[in-house]
């Protein structure tokens, strides 16, 4: 078995496994992979494509940041922990947000070309719009690439970003303002620019009371930081 050292051997990694017949197979062959990788950001790279593309995609990710969440509540039941979605929605969707944004960085990995033009949030923003047909699609576009099928991935790579182009936010022209807010903090804008409700949100915040909206996304990194944190003592 030969050792992954970076995304781009990662990727290839992903393409090999996906050209398996049967899922067990594909999930096995991956976790090895994820085994023989040296590199940290390729291992997480490796790691979200096994859950992204193989696993389920977005539920499996909910499912699992669940159970880490009551792991931890049962390991340290003093913590002040919110495992109950419908307590904190707002956990929840930020977490939905942050696994929007993991599976991001396979197209944006996949298509160097998508990267140089579009955000990880525009990307996320099709994942939530459409993931089971996103991630057909995706999938088909890696096992192109580890084919060499240059016909196929182009194709796939049009209809990646017509699907990103489709979701273009109508809030745009206000995207200097949320960058200004979020203080270069590129995940916490990308957090707040893939769902609409809460680019508006900001955006009408700011506009009406900018400590209330600085609170709102000090709220929004609270929980950014936390999940962060929890995936930190998961591994």
């Amino acid at each position: 078995m030969i050792y992954i050292r970076n995304k781009a051997e990662a990727l290839d990694a992903v393409a090999s496994v996906l050209a398996l017949p049967e899922r067990r197979q594909q999930i096995v062959q991956l976790t090895v992979r994820v085994a023989m990788c040296l590199d940290p950001s390729a291992r997480s790279f490796l790691a979200d494509c096994q859950a992204g593309l193989i696993e389920g995609g977005l539920e499996f990710m909910r499912k699992r940041r669940q159970e880490q969440l009551a792991a931890q509540q049962q390991e340290a039941p003093e913590a002040i922990v919110i495992v109950d979605s419908s307590e904190d929605q707002l956990l929840e969707q930020v977490g939905l947000a942050l696994d929007a944004l993991r599976l991001s960085e396979i197209v944006r990995q996949a298509f160097p070309i998508i990267r140089e033009r579009h955000a990880g949030w525009e990307i996320a923003r099709a994942f939530l719009a459409d993931e089971e047909g996103l991630r057909k699609v995706v999938i088909e576009a890696v096992r192109a690439h580890g084919a060499g099928n240059s016909l196929v991935y182009e194709q796939d790579r049009a209809e990646i970003e017509r699907r990103i182009v489709s979701v273009t936010p109508s809030w745009g022209a206000a995207l200097p303002t949320l960058e200004a807010a979020c203080e270069k903090d590129l995940e916490l804008l990308s957090v707040i620019a893939v769902d609409d409700m809460r680019a508006t949100l900001v955006t009408n915040l700011l506009a009406g009371s900018r400590a209330e909206a600085l609170e709102y996304l000090r709220s929004v990194k609270t929980r950014i930081d936390q999940l962060h944190a929890l995936e930190a003592e998961s591994k």
